[in-house]
């Protein structure tokens, strides 16, 4: 029988950095925690088990390999805590470690072979033999309420550190906004200098650096055209042109995107101003209302590797060769279009019913054709929840004009601008689609 004397009932994760084993031991029921937050790596024993988020699939398998074992020894340093456990005659270690951004946990066999761990957890245990040091029940059971404070005290710290992150991302974001409202402003000035170097293209000199002539108008005034000796003044006009319009539709949905995002600070800080001393997890939850991620950069940069190459959306080739890229559900849908559609590309759905966003890839500058178009509402009305019908409304806008608002639903955006189509299905054209699409490689 161990010092100990602990069967563990029940493993849990109720929050990052938490992880707590609930046993019995001189027949009365306890929860041991190990707190694996950066700085703060604590062990304690509490007479109630914390409650939170349920089991991870890392958890879930961590449960069938050390639920019903016996905890035989529990050491621990400055770096590192390890518990000996023992079950069915196999003997195996469960070692934590505080590193960035939520601590890692290992379950290892008797020579040291990995058997499961934490996700993000490097591939090798730290090594803290010679620090070990025995850790009694009564010892942590004295030191439980302060282990968990120091807990929720690190955890509360990260979130609001997340929260400031993601106010000074949405200041950028409005500081971006005004900067191109401030230059779409010169739009008419340069439209009009395209105008007047046209005009007067026969009396510039070749290779010129400026240009004086005087504005139309009512009021004629002199102006002084700076100009690309390395250009022609066709080319530069051109150019001209193409900047003005683009400043032009930036103006367009300019001051809307500018008053959603001031709109969406101003409800972020006000709601910041008064989370007062909420826990932990109930300001996770606020946040997470907010539209706040409460996940931490490293984390979500490791669950974009471990996503690997998977793609959020199937690719199909139209007849004249366009990409049409289909959404593949609801969370894929919007980082198809928010993440990975180009704003000169076009966009389709379904019109008022649940389906899969749809893209057509375009250049800059390039219209759809025809029976590009038709072909990606084939598509849209396919992959949606109209799909057997035999004539389907379909809503198409170039993704420039398509927007999340705060807090809306996953999968669900907002429109600026749209036209609809109101396609026929072909059983034909659909097979053709259906048979373009492009394998995964």
């Amino acid at each position: 029988m161990s010092a100990w004397n602990a069967k563990i009932a029940r493993v849990d994760q109720p929050e990052p950095g938490l992880l707590s084993l609930s046993f019995r031991a001189d027949g009365r029921n306890e929860v041991l925690i190990l707190v694996t937050l950066p700085g703060a790596l604590g062990l304690g024993v509490l007479d109630q088990r914390p409650r939170g988020a349920t089991a991870s699939p890392a958890v879930t398998q961590l449960r069938r390999h050390i639920e019903g074992a016996r905890i035989e020894a529990v050491e621990m340093s400055r770096r590192a805590a390890r518990l000996s456990l023992t079950r069915a005659d196999t003997t195996r270690s469960l070692i934590v470690s505080p590193s960035k951004p939520y601590g890692a946990w290992w379950l290892c066999e008797a020579d040291g072979t990995i058997v499961v761990r934490a996700p993000g957890a490097p591939s090798s245990v730290p090594a803290e033999e010679e620090h070990l040091r025995p850790k009694s029940l009564d010892e942590l059971r004295a030191e439980g309420a302060l282990v968990l404070d120091a807990h929720r005290s690190m955890r509360r710290g990260q979130l609001e550190r997340l929260l400031e992150r993601h106010i000074k991302r949405l200041s950028k974001k409005r500081d971006a906004i005004t900067a191109d409202l401030e230059r779409a402003a010169n739009a008419d000035e340069l439209h009009e200098k395209a105008s007047l170097i046209l005009a007067h293209v026969a009396e510039i000199p070749a290779n010129a650096a400026v240009f004086e002539t005087t504005t139309w108008g009512d009021e004629p005034r002199p102006i002084r055209i700076e100009l690309d000796p390395r250009k022609s003044p066709t080319v530069l006009a051109q150019e001209l042109f193409k900047k003005s319009k683009r400043l032009k539709r930036g103006l367009d949905v300019g001051p809307e995107r500018l008053e959603a995002v001031e709109t969406e600070i101003a409800e972020i800080v006000r709601a910041r101003d008064t989370l007062g001393d909420a826990s932990p997890n109930e300001l996770a939850i606020k946040l997470e209302a907010l539209g706040v991620s409460i996940t931490a950069p490293k984390e979500e940069a490791r669950k974009r590797r471990q996503a690997g190459a998977r793609l959020p959306y199937r690719e199909f080739v139209t007849l004249d060769g366009s990409s049409v890229l289909v959404g593949r559900g609801a969370a894929d849908n919007d980082r198809l279009t928010l993440r990975v559609a180009r704003p000169h590309d076009l966009w389709l759905h379904a019109r008022g019913v649940t389906g899969a966003h749809v893209i057509v890839r375009l250049t800059k500058g390039q219209s759809c054709s025809a029976e590009a178009l038709v072909d990606a509402a084939t598509l849209a009305a396919h992959f949606s929840d109209l799909r057997g019908e035999t004539i389907v409304d379909v809503l198409y806008t170039p993704r420039r004009f398509v927007h999340k608002r705060r807090g809306s639903p996953v999968g669900s955006v907002a429109l600026g601008s749209e036209k609809v189509i109101a396609v026929r299905i072909e059983t034909g054209r659909l097979e053709r689609l259906l048979e373009s699409e492009k394998k995964a490689s």
